[in-house]
């Protein structure tokens, strides 16, 4: 769940950015910056597999340093660990270096997807939502990947990012197979409030199928206190929501409602649905509703709940409670 160029004065009272990062070196033109957070979170469920601590603390430090008027370096790294889990540790998240100037920046390593910057527009949430785009860590170079290469750029309102990911054995994609995959997207902000997004991604397919492909298109008011967004996502040869199989394909839809009351309030209420077609069966693999209520003390601290209501027969409901401090 989490955020980009849209993240306007509203949509930050309620989505996860942080803006308490800290600079801790300057000098020379460098520049050292670290921030974090810290959860403590606790998830209420009728489904013992859900139910339980979930608290978690994400640790990372963004550098820049001048080269010469015209352009810049930078790196970028970020890491996890979940505190309930004696398994996992660290987890790297992000892990990039570029160079930026007027012409944007172009950046490789661990980093998102160009396919992120359109799935953001409904990726609002603490913790639920994003189930309906598509996207994905490590997911054909979507969300989270490594050996990215990528372009950014903003100009006058149109942001446009391009994407490609390269061979790499230690990226694990499709049952062990290290494709390469590619995205394009762009998102424009019309003076009105209103934003428009549009993003397409491929991936190298196993041997003797076809590529796996997905396309979206977005649309989001944000002024006036409303934050309200809506994404259209159809994929073809697609991972199942496993993430594990190929050979999906689906239609899928993400609606996002926010309002900031003021004070430190904020609410927000979200939709996501996915049909999935897999060899002729169709089933429905994402239908829940989620609420959220969201109180903010300080640029620091915050604390919020959000209750997914599950509409698939079997899936229990989730109540997610946490309280935030980020630095």
């Amino acid at each position: 769940m989490k955020k980009t160029v849209l993240a306007s004065a509203l949509i930050t009272a309620f989505v996860s950015g942080s803006a308490a990062a800290a600079n801790v070196y300057d000098k020379d033109g460098a520049t050292v910056d670290l921030y974090g957070r810290a959860v403590g979170m606790y998830y209420s469920s009728d489904d013992n597999s859900e139910k339980g601590d979930q608290s978690y603390f994400r640790f990372g430090a963004k550098a820049k340093s001048e080269i010469n008027n015209d352009l810049y370096g930078l790196g970028v790294y970020e890491t996890e660990v979940n505190a309930s889990s004696k398994d996992e540790g660290l987890v790297t998240r992000k892990a990039y270096a570029g160079l930026g100037g007027n012409f944007g920046e172009v950046t490789y390593g661990r980093q998102e997807g160009s396919f992120t910057l359109i799935s953001d527009y409904t990726d609002t949430l603490e913790e639920f939502g994003a189930d309906a785009s598509g996207t994905g860590t490590d997911r054909f170079g979507t969300g989270k990947t490594s050996s990215v290469l990528k372009y950014a750029g903003e100009f006058s309102g149109l942001t446009v990012e391009a994407s490609y990911q390269l061979d790499n054995n230690a990226v694990e994609q499709l049952d062990g197979d290290t494709s390469t995959s590619y995205g394009i997207a762009a998102s424009y902000a019309l003076p009105v409030g209103v934003k428009l997004g549009a993003g397409y991604n491929s991936g190298e397919g196993l041997e003797g199928t076809d590529d796996a492909e997905v396309t979206a298109l977005s649309v989001a008011y944000d002024a006036n206190n409303i934050y309200a967004a809506l994404l259209y996502s159809m994929g073809e040869n697609w991972k199942d929501k496993s993430g594990a199989e190929t050979g999906t394909d689906y239609d899928g839809y993400e609606v996002v409602l926010g309002y900031n009351f003021g004070n430190g309030f904020s609410a927000q209420a979200v939709y996501n649905y996915l049909e999935a077609d897999v060899s002729g069966t169709t089933a429905d693999t994402e239908d829940y509703f989620v609420v959220g209520a969201y109180y903010k003390f300080n640029k620091n601290l915050r604390t919020y709940a959000e209750y997914k209501a599950d509409q698939i027969d079997g899936n229990e409901d989730i109540l997610a409670m946490a309280i935030r401090y980020d630095f």
